[in-house]
């Protein structure tokens, strides 16, 4: 009991502002497509606002972060495949994060040797 009436005064003290009293890891689907070269990734996050989500992606993984009142949403994820960071997109809607990734060719950065 003392634990949880300290965060209420912690949460009082803020200014009325609402403190993450709660991480979650979020449902998350991945389709790794060989053929088309591609990764799609849906992540479920209900009742987030689309300004309230910080999506950074590398080479070989994502970092998600969704603020839903004092819920925050987070995960740090493989793409399962190296791809493109510069060519993934994501949208928003009814509640569904989906991301949208390229496959790097690994012969794209390869030099040739003289003989």
């Amino acid at each position: 009991m003392e634990v949880v009436e300290k965060k209420k005064e912690e949460l009082k003290e803020n200014d009325g502002k609402d403190q993450i009293r709660y991480r979650v890891h979020p449902d998350i689907y991945k389709n790794l497509n060989y053929a088309e070269k591609k990764v799609d990734i849906e992540v479920a996050l209900p009742g987030v606002k689309k300004e309230n989500i910080r999506l950074k992606a590398l080479p070989t993984w994502f970092k998600l972060s969704a603020k839903r009142n004092t819920i925050e949403f987070a995960a740090n994820s493989s793409f399962g495949i190296e791809i493109i960071p510069d060519k993934t997109t994501a949208e928003y809607s009814n509640g569904l994060l989906k991301i949208h990734a390229i496959v790097k060719n690994p012969l794209d950065s390869a030099v040739e040797v003289e003989l």
